[in-house]
């Protein structure tokens, strides 16, 4: 007799008290961290996956659509969900709670999941429960198994271990962790064909690439504060052009592959990379676009014309014109020099029509005042007004295991900040909640979003290429919140 294989059903949670500009920023993407460890799963151990993504299937079926808790007629759609995708073959549920605007909900649904299929192992990863695994792991917590970082040596550690036919004793939830970091040139390809399969929406979907994990610079704002890997470039090349297919066979109108991670770290790493999309005339057929540094370009300037001859469209990571910022944000510690090199890079895109860049603003940190904000719009002004150059503001967001929320004390006491510890657990929108009241003591969230729509209104109208409907939404979103301060 054959010994039954494992399986895991992944379950991708939905978002409370979201609005119409956040299903913007947090609908379209294809889940590729869960796709990466199916694959890896089913390479290595053998186990079979499957996938349901309740963002997706709230557009398809009303009744799934949920903006806060304790709703019945989502509890029996859901049900009816899992029913039909066969929930009961399943002896595993694994939900990976991306990001802790997804905390409520992810608490929600395994709640009911334990309560309906108390013999369903229920395993919970992702952003916040490797950030805070305290808030998954409480008395009469719904969940077996919190995984704490990487997943997936830690899972497959669990699937060979008889971890998961003891999870029924009577216990708190079992926190795992990597003891190593894992070799990412040993990650298979993603399993696309997993998801697509389920959800084959032709230009629905942001296609993206992962070649490294982690982040070299550790910026205070971000999260990404974890051992750096880089793929090699033959790990790369493997992977590329399988990709590349997969999106032409997806993706219809305009297919594009975004680098979302640090795969542009380098510069040699980079001039790989487009010399490889240029030697195969990848750009003939696709776009492209990548986060990079501004320190980094400036290091080889003859890379900007490559990155346009490859249609690559680079997010720079700006963040602010203010020099003291600049220092408390951990980006440079030589801001003039910085300032100097983002002139540099922008005036190479001014001078003649093209491939446009993108320049991303923090808006809001720790110790922004008025000054500090007019600083920002005023470099705009003077320097990246262009057809060719993209403003992409966005507001500071206090991210749980960040340098900030880790340190609050002391932009409390340096800039009279006020911020909302655990704003994810608040039973209203987290997207705003997790903005500090005030970024430094003269100048309030509401005066920071009043200047935020009335100074970069102006600014976003002026590159032609902006989406008005995103634009609308936007200002809308904000112009909302404004009158509920």
């Amino acid at each position: 007799m054959n010994e039954k294989k494992s399986n895991l059903l992944f379950i991708i949670p939905g978002f409370f008290y979201i609005e119409d500009y956040q299903k913007l920023l947090y609908y379209n993407d294809i889940p590729l961290g869960t796709l990466q460890i199916s694959s890896f799963l089913k390479k290595k151990a053998r186990i079979e996956t499957d996938i349901v993504d309740l963002r997706v299937e709230s557009e398809i079926n009303k009744d799934l659509e949920i903006n806060a808790p304790n709703n019945d007629r989502f509890k029996e759609n859901f049900l009816k969900l899992l029913e039909r995708n066969n929930v009961q073959d399943y002896d595993n549920i694994g939900i990976n709670c991306f990001t802790s605007f997804q905390y409520l909900y992810t608490d929600y649904i395994s709640k009911i999941l334990k309560e309906e299929f108390p013999n369903i192992g229920l395993i919970v990863g992702g952003y916040h429960p490797s950030a805070v695994p305290r808030d998954f792991n409480y008395n009469g917590a719904p969940y077996d198994f919190i995984i704490q970082g990487e997943a997936e040596l830690p899972l497959i550690e669990l699937f060979k271990s008889s971890k998961l036919k003891c999870r029924n004793s009577p216990s708190n939830p079992q926190i795992l962790s990597a003891k190593t970091t894992i070799d990412v040139d040993k990650l298979p390809f993603p399993d696309y064909d997993l998801y697509l399969r389920k959800y084959p929406f032709k230009d629905k979907f942001k296609f993206e690439i992962y070649n490294s994990r982690g982040c070299p610079y550790q910026c205070a704002f971000c999260a990404k504060n974890y051992c750096f890997r880089s793929f090699s470039f033959k790990h790369f090349k493997k992977n590329f052009l399988r990709l590349c297919k997969l999106i032409e066979d997806y993706s219809s109108k305009s297919p594009k592959i975004g680098f979302t991670d640090q795969s542009f770290n380098t510069i040699a790493i980079s001039e790989k990379i487009l010399d490889y999309i240029l030697k195969n005339e990848l750009n003939e057929k696709l776009t492209f676009s990548c986060q990079s540094r501004i320190e980094l370009i400036t290091e080889s300037p003859g890379i900007i014309n490559k990155l346009k001859k490859c249609k690559m469209v680079v997010g720079y990571g700006f963040e602010t014109a203010n020099k003291d910022l600049l220092i408390e944000m951990h980006k440079t510690n030589k801001p003039t020099d910085y300032l100097e090199n983002t002139i540099k890079i922008l005036e190479k895109y001014n001078e003649s029509n093209g491939t446009y860049c993108r320049l991303n603003v923090l808006v809001g940190f720790p110790g922004e005042k008025k000054r500090t904000f007019d600083d920002s719009v005023d470099f705009i002004e003077k320097y990246a007004l262009h057809e060719n150059v993209q403003i992409s503001p966005t507001l500071f967001e206090n991210y749980p295991n960040a340098f900030v929320y880790n340190n609050m004390d002391y932009y409390e006491n340096k800039f009279g900040t006020k911020f909302i510890k655990e704003w994810w657990k608040l039973p209203s929108n987290p997207l705003k909640n997790s903005i500090p009241l005030q970024s430094s003591k003269d100048y309030s969230l509401k005066e920071v979003l009043v200047d935020y729509v009335e100074k970069y209104t102006k600014i976003l109208n002026v590159f032609k290429k902006q989406s008005f409907l995103e634009l609308i939404t936007w200002k809308k979103f904000y112009n909302k919140w404004i009158k509920q301060l």
